[in-house]
């Protein structure tokens, strides 16, 4: 570490960011990072806003001024924190002049260790399906957490490692629990929590979005931002102006803002009771029960892997303790449902490519894909969910309820392939499934 770097530090110390070479919107974001009332910082919406290197040098700093620390830098998939994340944390590194002498970066997962005691852990936090918990995290013990990309990250992960803020004072130093979330535009959990609520001044006291665009960054050459600007209308609404509000596909046939509304539609009102179960067993995907009362749903059951006879004993179960009729309950049965009928005889069996009610469709599972985001874009469901399972809904919603061949103007209407889903998703889209058969129950019945 060179004396300049020194001079640097005890200036961090004491909050005085004017000799660091940050221009307005960074020194912004690192005053609240700094503070002692803020603990969340989402910062960005554009690209080559300054994300990275502000993260980057903020953790550095903290664990070179913060004796027996533990910062935690992490990214949905580790390939891409290697290659993006951590190298841009190296550069930080070099151009303040260290080296070895000041820390090591070790290991497959990589851990920066401080010669004064402090720690960056450099961490995957994707979402797996066998660890819906994010369980893997509980054995951290950290002071403060970077999130890039955190468009990316799942809600759930953020709410783990918020927990794991146990080293908030040594010696020399205090704070409170501080995470800084670097982004780009996305409507889920960024967007419900930080975006949304600032702009209607609604936002939580201890939160705050600061927007930094490329134009903000005097770094970027005027050519990049040039070039940028001939890309296509989503690009350049998302990456030069940061809008969060641009609707990018139209084919999808839900507005973002009535899937957030889904979870707050207090409005709504029971009645008729059904159950849905889309069924899994040994694989990657889930066993989902669905429970509806008039417009409001619950997510009753959640589960991985699981025998035939659990799945059978759990649908009995629930249309006992809800009072739900068999007729009232329907099973996919393009799979297992064709199973599960022998066994819980006069259940409905659903199969999607089945003739739909209205023939303007092409079958059944795409009139009831339209009718579960008709019913979306007039508020007339809520959903019952935890953090974990609204997320995850959300992402579901708006990835799966999308109009197929929408330049088409003289074909059916169609949804998209349940392999254009899983492409988008990564995975299989259980709730979506089980959602979308709920709305056989509001169909007209002239063909059941």
């Amino acid at each position: 570490m060179n004396h300049r770097t020194q001079i640097l530090l005890e200036l961090y110390k004491r909050n005085d960011f004017s000799e660091l070479g940050l221009f307005d919107k960074q020194l912004q974001a690192l005053s609240y990072l700094r503070d002692d009332l803020i603990n969340e910082v989402l910062f960005g919406g554009g690209s080559r806003g300054g994300k990275s290197w502000l993260g980057s040098k903020w953790q550095l700093f903290n664990r070179l001024t913060m004796p027996e620390s533990n910062g935690i830098v992490a990214r949905e998939e580790l390939t891409k924190l290697k290659d993006t994340t951590l190298l841009t944390f190296i550069k930080v590194a070099k151009y303040y002049g260290l080296d070895d002498n000041d820390f090591v970066l070790s290991g497959q997962s990589p851990t920066a260790e401080f010669k004064n005691g402090s720690r960056i852990f450099f961490r995957e936090i994707k979402y797996i399906p066998s660890d819906p918990e994010f369980d893997r995290l509980g054995s951290y013990d950290l002071t403060d957490a970077f999130l890039d990309e955190a468009q990316q990250i799942h809600s759930k992960a953020r709410s783990v490692l918020r927990g794991r803020f146990s080293i908030l004072e040594g010696e020399g130093w205090k704070t409170i629990p501080k995470s800084f979330y670097s982004c780009n535009p996305r409507r889920n959990w960024i967007y419900n929590d930080f975006v949304k609520p600032q702009a209607e001044g609604e936002i939580d006291s201890d939160k705050v979005f600061i927007k930094s665009l490329p134009a903000d960054n005097p770094h970027n050459d005027q050519s990049y931002i040039d070039n940028l600007l001939k890309s296509d209308d989503v690009t350049v609404q998302r990456l030069v102006y940061g809008n969060f509000e641009y609707d990018d596909d139209p084919a999808v046939l839900v507005d973002n803002d009535a899937v957030s509304d889904l979870f707050t539609n207090d409005h709504v009102k029971g009645g008729s009771k059904h159950l849905s179960a889309d069924l899994a067993m040994q694989g990657r995907d889930k066993f989902i029960v669905a429970y509806m009362n008039g417009g409001i749903i619950r997510i009753l059951s959640d589960i991985g892997k699981t025998t035939g006879k659990q799945i059978e004993n759990t649908l009995k179960d629930h249309m006992i303790n809800y009072n739900v009729g068999r007729s009232n309950c329907i099973a996919d049965s393009d799979g297992m449902g064709a199973y599960l009928e022998s066994y819980i005889n006069g259940i409905k069996e659903f199969h999607g490519g089945g003739r739909p009610v209205d023939r303007t469709f092409n079958n059944i599972k795409s009139e009831c894909a339209f009718k579960l985001a008709e019913k979306i874009n007039k508020r007339e469901l809520k959903i019952e969910a935890t953090d974990r399972q609204r997320e995850e809904i959300q992402k579901q919603l708006l990835s799966c309820l999308k109009r197929d061949k929408i330049d088409v103007d003289d074909g059916k209407k169609k949804l998209i392939s349940k392999d254009r889903m899983k492409e988008s998703l990564g995975s299989s889209p259980d709730y979506f499934d089980a959602l979308l058969m709920l709305m056989y129950f509001n169909l007209k019945k002239s063909y059941f």
